[in-house]
């Protein structure tokens, strides 16, 4: 017991001093805001409740508080918080391995849901302030947050501060509770108050509610109520899995990704992936209550994740409560009821009097003989929940009670069990001899469990409903037992247990081999391919390596680690053939042993040399000398026979110091130090009888770092040990928590219970139906902060009601991989199973709030209790478009598409919801800041920003001043952990929890060899020969014309291999670890594969004779540094020796889930889940760091030709042969066009000109000719100059982006419809002849003029919506991109072709219909002449009118074949064809006076007039 002082309250409160009861234990707190620095706080080791000396109740009440000194404890912690709505509750947050914190809700769950007790608040005695008073003491939500139980509380006094008119909660009461007492009104309490009278409520004695536990589908009838624990289960034995899952053997499916990953504990409901996991040493902390028990495994679940066998004992005595259970008197007389439980041994005690004294008695003896035979007991099933025991009446007074009475008849359902005759029938049971289910009149059996073993073995091939006939042809998946009408997943074949009655599912070899599932292996010499749930140590101990998987140290090492191989007549292995090998070598050399016969690999070794935890022995195999790491010893498997060391002292040098240890053999009891145990001779023989050997025991010192044979490391232990003890010590609310609680001030008070979610009833009694959902997220390693709202909703077409949700935060430095546990509970108990259920997960980009992803995760199996849901999603990290091809009608919101499934929903608008988003919802609660996505139970759903929590998102949270170091970003991830709620975003060149540390530099240049499109950097930081995972592998991209690449890693390192789409290099290489690193590679640090440098009669050997000329290249090739082969890595060293070890060249780098690139880019990552970097591999047609952006042939602008032809940071002289006679080109495009328009300006600003339409149009034209050229050059330089210099003011780009190309574009388009006006009004001209009306042609014109630039610009509208900037993080680069949604670009593809095709066919048929309507009027009149020779002369005559359409035609017609060749284009495979399409669109504008000025007599006789007439004027001007 320990007391303490208070410190001064923030404001008016309040306060006693605390002390610590019996069962706390006094920990220290933390500075955090709410007690002061290093006072003592009171901690129960089983829930973690810190509560502090100094406060009202607990330290910093608004979060969890971690008491323990570590994150990673190796017991669950608990803390508390409290939040009124919609009941009262308690948070408490399981921090604990390296798991994401899971927040367990503890609330007042009573069976009754409208049976909550009620408070009268009226006679609290504690004091209060109202929230008008509060206000006047000016007190923020702050302070009430520290000193207050709930955050509710906090927020709804923000609310009032927000709105204190319109929120109508100035009386609201915050009550400030003394010791012990908290809770909204001060109600409840951990403690008894020992200062009061306790009322006769909390003297009652709790009734200890046990249950079993009924396990569903588990393969056996446990409900009596017709077995509705396994209606249904078929479903399971008939699923079936995708090929990325892994099907557990109940038939649950759960990503297969989740068996390599290392925080991922079992999520199998049976835990059948336990037994396959590389990984055994995660934790899992969903409540062991969710688990069936393992199928190799005993079937009665112990409820601490222990199983044992059909009435066996539990460690926490929960077998007890069956036992009770089956014991039960029922119909049965007393002495009746005393015989048969005693005969039978159930239990060996009835009412605390052992059974050996009721069987003394005379009385009971005589009873029996007149109870009612034959008699049924237990009156419940024994087994399988349709076996039953029947007895006929005998005589007891000389049994010996040592055994069990056997009964006389084994009944059990017929139905069930069509594959048994029966012998016996009695009412309405079907029953077999006691003798033909193995209780024959010899066999003695001493215990019940024995009894009921011996029955077993006969209805364990049972089925298990009666469920009606099946056709297995239409489950290819089914297996149908002989003899039976039982079907089984032939999943269950060959796994070890027996689920026919034959047991000819455990015969069918040739079936279980010709599945196609995961996980089987099959021994060598055996036909059977084995279920993953045998384990693989029932193959033979004797170990074969593959020729491919063998390390190449253990070649011509003395050592045979290869079985002998006949190879053409000759056997061959790892030690044959080494004459030339080098026997002092890297490997050999000064390792304690002779490698050569001569020794010299010993020579001059001056370091002494401590061999520990080895065993010289000889291999049982090949009998040749070894020496075997203490890891294999003990466990279990035999890998060599121990020799006496005197006999091979010449293995031991004088430089070595040997550490021996004792042995203990099979047939002796100990080894005396300095006495011969077992010589070389008698260990041949020994090896030889494996029957023998296997009796050996071996004492050998394990290594202490490594737990040999282990299933579950020291955590699980401890917890499992913990969990045990908390279930044996007296709980009356089971797994809730035991408060008090009092209504009123006259001293009177009850108890109750609040539970987790998993259970309800008043004293958590009962199982809750619900969901439990495991999520493993990743994500690339950016400093994207996301928001996960996951929801449990109704899969309709209307409402789809939200039963309930969680929303939390994740950041991928900090949680990437680690598994999120979450239970989601139905609205109602007794979940409507005529219902579908969904499970919606929506990720939300928390700083903008934007909308990401979203993904469907299906309920299967809604009959089960609790429906198991797994899933591993990759969150993207930018905003993914699925609204392609969605036909769904949403009224105020937008239609989009699952991720992972082919489905549509409606993405609802703030303040929407409905599958239409048609429901209106009250979002007035939510901050204006946050966004309001649903509603449950009449309240609003809020997402909030960051810096911002709560359930409507009003109370801020905000980082400390200057808590990341350089230039760290600071964010909130959890606002409900204290010290832990921030985490810092650092920059690549910095790591550490603060940024507080520089990053290694390495920069890798490429000299004279082709620039790959991206590099796999392989990066080690020790070189490991036995080992041949990298330390880390960096996927990194090359950016446009650069030559090198800067990688910053955490670590030093000795070794950089460097990885192009084709080879491998050799970057550095280095015996002491180096800091930063300046390296590069080129042709002669490649490393070329083997084929190209043995000569092919080497490499036609076999692979085993074929590594022993590995040490040839490098002997051969001085200069080589590296090579490679299928499977190893090789290294040449000083001495021209090879070093090789295995590497992997099969590894598939492509994403698992491409949720980053578009429109069919092939995606990369570094790493399989929580990978530093992703790139995309874009087709042709697309461009961007997500393949997002589209380059159209027709819609082709300067920032797509040039994009990849400008080099940044260049000079133009340094650019590319592209860019500068593009720049050359321009230049005289503008000259030209500048000239062609001044003169035509000329021509057509005389008043002759302009007597029709024609002249009207030309002299506009030749005004937008001259902007258009300028417009072009303008652009063309402001691409280059800002692609050259990447530095340039933000704001100037997005202005010229947004400008300069829908200018340019309106210019052409403008100087396109003029030019075609101008053949339209020829056409018409030549049509109507004398007719032809030149004053109504002007006028026609002047409207054209006026509406033309308007109807333009508004077909191109989008083009300055759509238009922006766009950041190329992996170029570096700002690109200028037009960002459509899917109808806006067709909708551009239209509008372009129609400005393109519209012009370019009107020019067309004006042309030909001049000339052919010319020519035929001509026929009429010249009838002497052909059609031919009239044409040519009509050509000849009118070339003004045919010349200038032709030659539009002919300019226009390179681009238009572009566009039509090619759906879209990368310009720098095709730069020179695409560049002059682009450029010659433009020479119509630029040779205005060429095409319109000189083909025509009149234009060239104004042309001279008006040359006459400004000189003259100039004349005059200068005199």
């Amino acid at each position: 017991m320990h007391e303490g002082t208070c410190p001064q309250p923030p404001f008016g409160l309040m306060c006693r001093r605390m002390v610590c009861m019996s069962q706390m234990i006094e920990r220290t707190c933390t500075n955090d805001g709410g007690c002061k620095e290093n006072e003592k706080c009171c901690h129960i080791p089983s829930l973690a409740l810190a509560l502090c000396e100094a406060g009202p109740l607990i330290c910093l009440q608004r979060v969890p508080i971690f008491t323990c000194p570590s994150k990673r404890c190796i017991t669950p912690e608990y803390a508390v918080t409290s939040k009124r709505y919609p009941c009262d509750c308690f948070e408490t947050e399981r921090i604990a391995g390296y798991s994401l914190s899971q927040i367990v809700k503890y609330c007042l769950r009573p069976d009754n849901e409208n049976n909550y007790t009620m408070i009268d608040i009226l006679k609290i005695s504690d004091q209060y302030l109202t929230f008008n008073e509060l206000y006047h003491l000016n007190i923020t939500s702050d302070k009430i947050l520290l000193r207050s139980l709930s955050i509710n509380l906090a927020e709804k006094y923000q609310f009032y501060l927000d709105q204190p008119i319109q929120s109508n909660l100035s009386n609201e009461k915050f009550f400030n509770c003394t010791k012990p007492w908290f809770g909204s009104h001060c109600q409840y309490s951990l403690e008894f108050p020992d200062d009061e009278l306790i009322s006769n409520t909390v003297q009652q004695t709790f009734r200890r509610y046990v249950s079993i536990g009924v396990r569903i589908c588990n393969g056996r009838i446990e409900c009596l109520n017709d077995g509705v624990d396994e209606i249904g289960c078929f479903n399971l034995e008939i699923n079936q899995c995708d090929e990325n899952e892994y099907r557990c053997h109940i038939g649950l499916c759960i990503p297969k990704i989740f068996l390599d990953m290392e925080f991922v504990g079992v999520q199998c409901l049976d835990r059948s992936d336990e037994i396959i996991r590389q990984n055994i040493f995660s934790l899992n902390y969903i409540s062991y209550e969710e688990f069936v028990c393992r199928p190799d495994e005993g079937q009665f679940s112990c409820g601490d994740g222990n199983c044992v066998e059909d009435f066996g004992e539990c460690i926490n005595n929960r077998h007890l409560t069956l036992f009770q259970s089956i014991s039960e008197q029922k119909n049965l007389s007393y002495s009746c009821w005393i015989v048969m439980v005693c005969l039978s041994k159930i239990i060996d005690q009835i009412e605390n009097i052992s059974c050996d004294h009721f069987m003394q008695s005379s009385q009971i003896i005589e009873d029996f003989q007149n109870c009612d035979f034959p008699l049924k007991f237990p009156d419940i099933p024994v087994l399988f929940g349709h076996v039953r025991f029947l007895y006929f009446r005998k005589t007891i007074d000389n049994f010996n009670r040592t055994f069990v009475l056997k009964p006389d008849y084994v009944c059990y359902d017929e139905q069930l069990c069509d594959f048994l005759k029966p012998t016996f029938p009695h009412k309405g049971l079907t029953c077999r001899y006691g003798n033909e289910t193995g209780l024959d009149s010899n066999v003695k059996l001493t215990t019940w469990k024995s009894l009921i073993d011996s029955i077993k073995p006969y209805f364990i091939g049972c089925k298990t409903q009666h469920h009606q006939s099946i056709n297995s042809s239409h489950y290819s998946s089914l297996y149908h037992c002989k003899n039976s009408s039982k079907y089984i997943s032939k999943y269950r074949l060959v796994d070890g247990i027996y689920d026919c009655f034959l047991k000819d599912d455990e015969q069918a070899f040739e079936l279980s081999c010709s599945l196609n599932q995961t996980f089987r292996f099959q021994c060598s010499n055996e036909k059977q391919c084995r279920s993953p749930l045998v384990s693989r140590n029932i193959c033979s101990s004797s170990k074969e390596i593959n020729p491919n998987e063998i390390l190449f140290y253990q070649i011509c090492d003395r050592i045979i680690d290869l079985p002998l191989i006949l190879i053409n007549g000759q056997y061959h292995s790892d030690e044959t053939d080494c004459e030339h090998w080098q026997c002092n070598n890297i490997y050999t050399r000064c390792d304690g042993f002779r490698n050569c016969l001569d020794g010299k690999d010993e020579n001059n070794c001056t370091e002494p040399i401590i061999l520990r935890y080895f065993l010289f022995c000889i291999s049982p195999e090949n009998f040749s000398l070894m020496c075997l790491p203490a890891d294999p010893i003990n466990n279990g498997i035999i890998d060599c026979c121990r020799v006496s060391s005197d006999k091979y002292q010449y293995v031991q040098m004088n430089n070595i110091t040997l550490e021996t240890y004792k042995f203990r053999y099979w047939n002796n009891t100990e080894c005396i130090e300095g006495e011969d145990c077992l010589m070389y001779k008698d260990f041949l023989e020994l090896c030889a009888d494996h029957s023998r050997l296997s009796e050996t025991a071996l004492v050998y010192p394990p290594l202490p770092t490594i737990q040999i044979n282990s299933d579950e490391n020291q955590a699980e232990i401890e917890m499992r040990e913990l969990l045990v003890q908390n279930s044996i010590q007296y709980n009356p609310c089971n797994y809730g928590v035991h408060v008090y609680h009092r209504f009123g001030i006259n001293n009177n008070y009850n108890s109750l219970c609040f539970c987790p979610p998993t259970y309800y009833g008043d004293r958590c009694q009962y199982q809750n139906q619900r969901v439990s959902l495991t999520l493993v997220l990743a994500t690339v390693n950016q400093p994207t902060i996301y928001t996960i709202m996951v929801t449990l909703m109704e899969d309709d077409n209307d409402r789809q009601e939200i039963h309930s949700y969680h929303q939390f935060t994740y950041e991928s430095k900090e949680y990437c991989g680690k598994p999120i546990d979450i239970y989601l509970l139905f609205a109602k108990r007794g979940k409507d199973t005529s219902k579908k259920y969904n499970i919606r997960v929506d990720a939300f980009d928390k700083n903008s709030l934007v909308y990401m992803i979203s993904w469907y995760l299906k309920i299967p199996f809604i009959f089960l209790p609790v429906n198991r849901v797994t899933a591993f999603l990759t969150l993207p990290i930018s905003r993914t478009f699925n609204s392609i091809h969605c036909t769904r009608r949403c009224l105020n919101g937008i239609c989009m598409k699952y991720h992972n499934e082919e489905r549509s929903f409606c993405k609802c608008y703030s303040g929407w919801s409905g599958a239409r988003c048609h429901i209106p919802i009250d979002c007035s609660l939510c901050a204006s800041n946050s966004i309001c996505i649903g509603s449950i139970q009449n309240r609003p759903i809020c997402v909030c920003p960051q810096n911002r929590f709560g359930s409507f998102c009003r109370l801020k949270l905000m980082c400390p001043t200057d808590h990341c170091q350089n230039n760290g970003h600071c964010v909130v991830i959890d606002e409900r952990r204290v010290n832990d709620s921030y985490i810092c975003l650092c920059s690549e060149q910095f790591s550490g929890p603060l940024c507080e540390y520089n990053n290694y530099r390495i920069e890798i240049s490429l000299k004279n060899m082709e620039i790959p499109s991206y590099l796999l950097v392989h990066i080690y930081d020790v070189i490991n020969f036995e080992q041949s995972e990298p330390t880390l592998t960096i996927l990194k991209k090359m950016p446009m014309f650069q030559s090198h690449v800067l990688l910053y890693v955490e670590h030093t390192f000795q070794m950089i291999l460097v990885k192009t789409a084709k080879d491998y290099y050799l970057a550095a290489l280095q015996t002491d670890n180096s800091s930063n690193l300046t390296t590069s590679i080129s042709h002669a640090q490649r490393c070329p594969s083997i084929n190209e440098l043995l000569h092919k009669n080497l490499l036609s050997k076999p692979r085993i004779q074929q590594l022993k000329s590995y040490h040839l290249p490098c002997q051969h090739d001085l200069n080589l540094q590296c090579f490679i082969d299928e499977f190893y890595m090789c290294l040449c060293t000083r001495e021209h020796h090879s070093n090789c070890f295995q590497l992997d060249h099969r590894i598939n780098f492509i994403c698992k889930d491409n949720v980053y690139c578009e429109n069919g880019g092939t995606c990369l990552q570094d790493r399989p889940t929580c990978f530093y970097d992703i790139l995309c591999l874009c087709n042709d047609c697309f461009f961007g760091d997500r393949c997002q952006f589209y380059a159209k042939g027709i819609g082709l602008t300067l920032d797509d030709l040039l994009r990849y032809e400008i080099r940044p940071n260049q000079t133009l002289n340094d650019q590319s042969l592209v860019v500068k006679l593009s720049a050359a080109f321009v230049m005289i495009l503008f000259l030209i066009g500048l000239l062609n328009s001044f003169l035509s300006y000329l021509v057509f600003e005389n008043y002759n000109s302009r007597k029709v339409g024609s002249g009207i149009y030309l002299r506009l034209s030749s005004i937008i000719s001259s902007l258009a050229v300028s417009i072009l050059i303008i652009k063309f330089w402001f691409v280059t100059y800002t692609y050259m210099n990447p530095s340039i003011n933000r704001q100037i780009l997005r202005v010229g982006c947004i400008l300069l190309e829908p200018l340019l574009r309106l210019f052409v388009h403008m100087s396109n419809w003029l030019n075609t006006c101008v053949a339209i009004e020829r056409a018409i001209a030549v049509f109507q002849g004398i007719n032809f009306n030149k004053k109504r042609s002007r006028c026609i014109a002047r409207w054209i003029l006026c509406l033309l630039p308007f109807l333009i610009l508004s077909s191109m509208s989008y083009e300055f919506a759509y238009r922006d900037l766009f950041d190329d993080y992996e170029e570096r680069r700002v690109w200028c991109v037009v960002r459509y949604s899917q109808s806006v670009e067709w909708y551009t593809i239209i509008v372009q072709y129609f400005h393109f095709v519209v012009p370019f066919s009107a020019n067309l048929f004006s042309a030909l219909f001049i000339i052919v309507n010319i020519t035929r009027q001509r026929m009429i009149i010249r009838t002497h002449f052909s059609y031919k020779q009239q044409l040519l002369n009509q050509i000849n005559e009118h070339k003004q009118l045919v010349v200038s359409p032709i030659v539009l035609i002919i300019l226009l017609s390179p681009r238009f074949l572009v566009s039509l060749l090619s759906k879209c284009v990368k310009s720098s495979q095709n730069p020179w064809l695409y560049l002059c399409g682009y450029f010659i669109a433009f020479i119509p504008s630029s040779f205005i006076f060429i095409i319109y000025v000189l083909p025509s007599t009149f234009y060239r006789r104004q042309f001279k007039h008006s040359i006459t007439t400004w000189r003259q004027r100039l004349i005059n001007i200068v005199r």
